[in-house]
C-alpha cells in the first residue's frame, strides 16, 4: 500500500510538471506577439443586427466560420482608415492562401452619412470582397464595446469627425472573440505590424 501510494504521489508530481511546462510554453509562445492581446478563454459576441454594403444584413451567423478582421472606422476619415483598408487589401492575398475563410470586415461609426450606397463604393475601391456594415447607434455601440472598439462623434454640423479605436480584432470561427491588434505608436504614422496579424491567426487556428 505505502508502494502505491509514493507511485500515485509520484505521478501527481510529474502531471504537474507537465501542465505547467505545457502552460509556460503556450505563454512563450504568446509572448513572441507585439501589440497583441490574445484572450483566453476567447470571449463570446452577443446576437447583433447591422446593414451592410453587398447583402442583407449581418449578425452572429455571418461571423462563424470564418476568421474575421473586424476594423471600425468610417468612410469620411481622413487618415487611418484609407491607410488600414489599403494594407489590408495588401496582405489579404497571402491571409487567404495561409487560413481558411478568412473575411475582412469594415464597420462604421458613421450610420448618417455612411449608406448603403456611400459604403458600397467606399469598399469597392479597396476590395470588393470586404465587407462594410454599419447601423443605428443603438445596435453599434453595444457591438462594438463587445469587441473592446469605442468611438465618439466630435464637432458640429455636417463635417464632424468620428474618433474611433485603431485597432484590428479577431473573431473565430465560433464567433468568438479571440485577439486584439493594436497598432504600434512608437512609429510614425502608427501602423499595425500585418505580418504579426497573419501570424497570430495562423497561429490561433492551428490550436
Amino acid at each position: 500500500m505505502k508502494f502505491i501510494l509514493i507511485n500515485f504521489i509520484q505521478w501527481v508530481f510529474i502531471l504537474a510538471a507537465i501542465t505547467a511546462c505545457s502552460d509556460q510554453k503556450s505563454t512563450n509562445e504568446l509572448r513572441q506577439f507585439d501589440n497583441v492581446q490574445i484572450f483566453q478563454p476567447s470571449r463570446k459576441i452577443s446576437e447583433f443586427e447591422l446593414s451592410t454594403s453587398n447583402r442583407d444584413g449581418l449578425n452572429l451567423s455571418g461571423l462563424k466560420n470564418h476568421w474575421s478582421i473586424v476594423f471600425l472606422g468610417y468612410t469620411y476619415c481622413p487618415d487611418i482608415c484609407p491607410t488600414t483598408l489599403t494594407d489590408l487589401a495588401h496582405i489579404y492575398p497571402q491571409l487567404t492562401k495561409q487560413v481558411n475563410n478568412a473575411q475582412v470586415v469594415f464597420i462604421s461609426a458613421d450610420p448618417k452619412r455612411d449608406t448603403k450606397q456611400q459604403l458600397s463604393q467606399y469598399i469597392r475601391f479597396f476590395n470588393a470582397d470586404f465587407i462594410a456594415a454599419t447601423g443605428p447607434h443603438q445596435h453599434l455601440l453595444p457591438f462594438t464595446r463587445e469587441l473592446g472598439l469605442i468611438y465618439s462623434l466630435t464637432g458640429e454640423g455636417e463635417d464632424y469627425l468620428v474618433n474611433h479605436s485603431a485597432a484590428l480584432v479577431v473573431v473565430n470561427p465560433k464567433g468568438e472573440l479571440v485577439a486584439r491588434i493594436k497598432p504600434d505608436f512608437s512609429t510614425t504614422p502608427a501602423k499595425v505590424n500585418y505580418q504579426t496579424l497573419i501570424d497570430v491567426i495562423a497561429y490561433l487556428s492551428e490550436r
